[in-house]
């Protein structure tokens, strides 16, 4: 019978585990307007607006809510907290997608 149960419990799906696991601090694209000139750079952030709270960024994301992963799987994307970022308690920008260092736990 003990047997039986460990063979299932292999053959389930593990949904209880994150694929990535954040490592560094998240960061927005910032970018400014000068005449027909746009000038892009990457900023850090803490936290983000939803429902008129905020929230800190998560630390282990799942591989459907990481879009792209870059530069050796070391650099992930995520747009899984479109609208205001806020860094140290002030508002910073609008945005849909983020970046973080990562790293894979599968």
């Amino acid at each position: 019978m003990k047997l039986i149960l460990k063979i299932c419990l292999l053959l389930l799906p593990i949904t209880g585990y994150s694929d990535y696991i954040r490592t560094g601090p998240v960061q927005y694209e910032s970018c400014l307007w000068s005449f027909v000139i746009e000038i892009c750079g990457w900023k850090e952030a803490d936290s983000y607006l939803r429902g008129g709270k905020l929230y800190q960024f998560k630390t282990r994301y799942d591989n459907r809510e990481i879009i792209e992963v870059v530069n050796n799987g070391k650099i992930c994307y995520s747009n899984t907290v479109p609208g205001i970022i806020y860094y140290k308690g002030e508002k910073k920008s609008r945005t849909d997608e983020i970046r973080f260092n990562c790293r894979s736990v599968r």
